[in-house]
């Protein structure tokens, strides 16, 4: 892994071998599938895919399924419980995790050997949000489901076994989309949050080299997945000209209130040029934030972590940052309001 600028544009294509070891997998195993799959064959296409190339799902302490209310009714939650030393009764770290799938597709069952995995890493609780995906709902109902999960896991952190100060929020993708616009928006405080390959901009002017130039099928992710998906969760004629539609769109205060922020883009991802802009508006407005360019590998490769050695790596890298929280106690944005 290594840590950048991300002012390369598409330098960088040598291929780590892992990972192009996975992509000839990959051909193979697609053979004689769907040339213009269904919306179902979609979603269980991405389940199938992360039980056969994700990271070995560990064992957790315990996982309870639940539903709390939402701003427009029920939102269904999944909570992880970590191995913790037998007797123990310290708070751990709470994260917040909004999965991917381009907003369509992507659910709790799909993305549990991952989930699993930042719980064991992190030592934390895991609430894991199943949102309302598009296209049956469109933005911003992804976004209201989050925030509500948001707010009812810092309210019952106690409860949870969670210590409220040490909140993280991470998403990969459109998840990252998503916790980019829970950061912005909620007045929760959140210690850490973790943009795993977001997608930062839906923007109609927007010209992002590597979407061009990585976007041609050949690393997995398409320019034509990233179109379709934007079609899928926007309204015709929405605005997405600002935030939280665009989360890279944001005004300079908004910006200047986020919290630590880690954002892990690849050199092989159609996406790496927006989620690298995100870094750099953060660190320009002050932000504590690094950005992690992972060399020679693809979008997805957490969710491939079985195949892909840097996938393992960032789940463990992520896990020792929230092992290693600093508490936070008060919003940054309102402490700028408060004058503080």
């Amino acid at each position: 892994m290594t840590t950048g600028d991300g002012s390369d544009g598409v330098a960088g294509r040598d291929i780590d071998p892992d990972t192009a070891a996975f992509l000839e997998r990959m051909v193979r195993d697609a053979a004689g599938a769907p040339a213009d799959p269904t919306l179902a064959q979609r979603r269980e296409g991405l389940k199938a895919a992360v039980a056969a190339y994700g990271p070995d799902p560990v064992s957790v302490a315990g996982i309870e399924d639940r539903h709390i209310k939402g701003p427009d009714g029920p939102v269904a939650i999944r909570i992880y419980q970590p191995p913790r030393p037998e007797g123990s009764k310290a708070r751990v770290p709470l994260l917040l995790h909004i999965h991917g799938g381009g907003w369509a597709l992507g659910d709790p069952d799909g993305y549990a050997p991952v989930v699993r995995n930042y719980c064991v890493a992190g030592g934390c609780v895991v609430v894991d949000v199943d949102y309302r995906r598009a296209p049956e709902h469109k933005h911003p109902a992804a976004l209201r489901d989050c925030l509500a999960a948001l707010a009812w896991a810092r309210r019952n952190a106690r409860k949870l076994g969670a210590d409220a100060s040490r909140i993280v929020v991470t998403g990969d993708s459109a998840g990252g989309y998503l916790a980019a616009g829970v950061c912005q928006q909620t007045p929760v405080p959140v210690a850490l949050q973790v943009l795993v390959y977001p997608v930062t901009s839906a923007s109609r002017k927007t010209n992002f080299v590597s979407r061009r130039e990585l976007g041609d099928g050949r690393y997995f992710l398409r320019e034509f997945d990233i179109l379709r998906a934007e079609r899928e969760y926007f309204r015709t004629g929405q605005n997405r000209e600002r935030a939280p539609a665009s989360p890279l769109l944001a005004s300079a205060r908004v910006l200047r209130g986020q919290p630590r922020t880690l954002v892990v883009t690849a050199t092989l991802d159609p996406l790496k040029d927006e989620g690298n802009a995100y870094a750099a508006a953060l660190i320009a407005a002050g932000v504590d934030c690094e950005l992690m360019q992972v060399e020679g590998t693809i979008h997805g490769f957490v969710l491939f972590a079985g195949q892909i050695a840097a996938g393992r790596a960032l789940i463990t890298e992520i896990g020792r940052q929230i092992r290693s929280l600093e508490p936070v106690t008060r919003h940054p944005l309102r402490q700028f309001w408060l004058g503080g």
